[in-house]
């Protein structure tokens, strides 16, 4: 079933090509099509999210509206998910430029003259 809800005012809004008051579509109109649907979640969440998407209200069915809002955020955890993946795998193959290779090499070479100092100082103490 194709949903098809434009010119949405205030009052009216036009479903499938007929213009009826909003309030009968918010209260009635989705009550029905959602309990002519039954337990096809998939089903609900298309009717609700053609209400949603032309901006009418969702708060006539409680049940709709719990199933398209779960829908919504199980649909952004997925892309959070996947961000996620993307960027840790755009990292763990990136190539270090050729400063920060530099850095790299002067902070250990740096590191390893203050290990040959301290312990030359060792050594003379002792000797």
């Amino acid at each position: 079933m194709n949903i098809n809800i434009t010119a949405v005012t205030p009052e009216t809004a036009n479903v499938n090509g007929q213009e009826l008051a909003r309030s009968y579509v918010e209260s009635i109109l989705l009550p029905l099509m959602v309990a002519s649907k039954g337990q096809n979640h998939a089903a609900v969440i298309k009717v609700a999210e053609a209400f949603d998407n032309a901006g009418l209200s969702l708060e006539a069915t409680t049940e709709a509206s719990r199933i398209y809002r779960g829908h919504l955020l199980e649909q952004q955890r997925e892309k959070e998910r996947l961000q996620a993946e993307a960027r840790a795998n755009a990292e763990r193959c990136r190539e270090p430029s050729r400063q920060e290779l530099a850095d790299y090499h002067a902070e250990k070479e740096r590191k390893a003259r203050e290990i040959r100092e301290h312990f030359a100082r060792v050594r003379t103490q002792r000797a």
